[in-house]
């Protein structure tokens, strides 16, 4: 097989794999209820331990209902601002009903900020948390709150804002949530005095619930889903919204530490709690809402007696690279850089790195072009010296075919012993499309999923996560295809010269809804590409 030939397989089969991954993401199943293993109650089934001076107290177990029709109707709450949020906690359950990012605009040269938590209907995205207990002695997701103010403003490094319950038989419980200045980790504790005359047992539990979301864009397919985190083995269950039914809904293997998360593209809501406690994870769908849930572990507070319960941590905010690792180990794995990890999250390092130096992403993606380029350089050269071999050749190859034309042995007989005195190795040009191929996928994948790229400016570009408005760089990416092609030795097939010649058209095509970083990306790698092969064209054929 020549090089035109395979270069023709190569770029139909990305061509496949671009279609097949729009194919299956647009096209993938809706949920379905009817089909997910749901759960009407996560259950807590140890005994309540009191102190060994007590006697133990035999009591049914605790459960945590989740089955009870949860209205999304208008409830007080409390608006708090800080410098990177802006948050509504109702007023029900003390549950995040909203949260804006004060940083991101919706859209570009928009007042109107990103709301990643909602309680629109249609859109409910929710970050629950409450404190099960036996006969609903402690207040749940489903309880009122109350709160002296209906407004808080950041002012100083932190705010503190506590919401209150109270039960008729003296059990007071203050929850509270704490926002630092430069942060989007929400801390969340509680406060219990057991005035009552029996001791409480219970576990405090964390949750994310939201209705199904479909991101759909153009040959911008992204992973929108849930994930749960086993701290201890370092691995991560992952499903999309369509896929809930393959969560491992059981998640009894309870683990220390750990998260759950639920991501879209660039932005994420993550439960983070105690890493030295034990949890237990749990997914479920319940009217029409997916859920994940934490418990944590049984605690009882005795009459007289109060604790406070440790805090937990929810991060509200962007995929940040380097970033969301900080906030909790493994937060890292809500970056989604497809099955190409293993190269996406090196380049995502590189870019990273190169961006801090040089503070702008459009010379970032100039630069690492540049790097690979260079990496790939010796590999290129043989490539580019094999293509100028046969283009050399190629008067004498015609002759070949002509004289032994309708003797294909012989033609290829000769062809090959011309190949071996010229010391040219045909399929050598091949190799370094070859490696492209999954550093592009690689690099496609890690820019859908950058958010430093979200609205970021380059020259005339407004925004590099987006495709470019005027289709320059698409037109410029098949020019540089086309030029390319003349640089390269015609195919002696009369089919495959037509197929060669519209492929940069077609590639042209698939590029006008690609993020203009990445076309950013293939037009700087093309004109490399067509400066080295035009200069060892003319070394070789003088």
């Amino acid at each position: 097989m020549d090089n035109q030939r395979l270069f023709i397989v190569i770029a139909i089969l990305l061509s496949v794999f671009l279609l097949w991954d729009k194919w299956t993401f647009r096209n993938a199943p809706s949920s379905n209820v009817n089909n997910v293993e749901q759960s009407s109650a996560v259950l807590i089934n140890e005994n309540i331990e009191t102190a060994s001076d007590v006697p133990n107290i035999e009591t049914e177990a605790v459960s945590l209902d989740i089955d009870k029709n949860e209205s999304y109707e208008s409830h007080p709450y409390t608006n708090i601002k800080t410098d990177l949020l802006t948050v509504e906690v109702s007023h029900k359950g003390g549950a995040i009903q909203n949260a804006y990012l004060n940083t991101y605009p919706l859209e570009l040269g928009s007042q109107e900020k990103f709301q990643l938590l909602s309680n629109k209907k249609g859109s409910v995205f929710q970050a629950q948390s409450g404190l099960a207990s036996k006969e609903e002695s402690l207040p749940s997701h489903l309880s009122m709150f109350s709160s002296d103010r209906s407004n808080y403003e950041m002012t100083n490094n932190e705010l503190v804002v506590p919401f209150t319950w109270k039960s008729e038989n003296g059990v007071e419980v203050t929850k509270t949530y704490r926002f630092k200045r430069g942060s989007y980790i929400i801390e969340l504790d509680y406060e219990i005095i057991n005035n009552s005359n029996n001791p409480i047992g219970t576990k405090s539990y964390v949750r994310l619930e939201r209705d199904f979301l479909e991101q759909s864009n153009m040959m911008m397919p992204t992973f929108t889903g849930g994930i749960v985190y086993d701290k201890a083995s370092d691995s991560v269950q992952k499903n999309k919204f369509e896929d809930w039914s393959d969560f491992d809904t059981e998640i009894d293997e309870r683990s220390i530490g750990g998260w759950m998360a639920m991501v879209q593209q660039y932005f994420v809501a993550a439960w983070v709690p105690k890493q030295d406690e034990e949890q237990k994870y749990s997914a479920t769908v319940v009217n029409n809402l997916y859920k994940l849930t934490d418990v944590g572990p049984q605690i009882t507070i005795n009459p007289g007696t109060s604790v406070t319960m440790s805090p937990q941590k929810l991060y509200i905010g962007p995929k940040e690279y380097g970033n969301v690792e900080k906030v909790a180990t493994g937060l890292n794995y809500t970056l989604d850089y497809g099955w190409l990890d293993i190269l996406a999250d090196p380049l995502s390092w590189i870019i990273h790195k190169v961006n801090y130096y040089v503070n702008s992403w459009g010379w970032s993606i100039i630069i690492i072009t540049f790097m690979i380029k260079l990496a790939f350089y010796p590999l290129s050269e043989k490539s580019y010296k094999s293509m100028a071999g046969m283009r050399k050749l190629a008067p004498r190859l015609e002759k070949i075919k002509k004289t032994y034309g309708d003797d294909k042995q012989k033609m290829g007989q000769k062809t090959m012993e011309l190949y071996k005195k010229e010391k040219i190795n045909p399929a050598s040009g091949c190799l370094p499309i070859i490696v492209q191929i999954p550093v592009f996928i690689a690099f496609y994948w890690m820019l859908l999923d950058t958010v430093e790229l979200r609205q970021m400016s380059f020259f005339y570009l407004p925004d590099l996560s987006a495709k470019d408005p005027y289709y320059i760089l698409p037109i410029l990416m098949g020019a540089s295809m086309l030029f390319q092609q003349k640089l390269n030795p015609p195919p002696a097939d009369p089919m495959q010269a037509k197929i060669m010649m519209a492929l940069p058209f077609v590639f042209t095509i698939f590029f006008l809804w690609f993020p203009s970083g990445l076309v950013l990306y293939w037009v700087v790698n093309n004109t490399l590409s067509i400066a080295q092969q035009w200069t060892i064209n003319k070394r070789i054929n003088g």
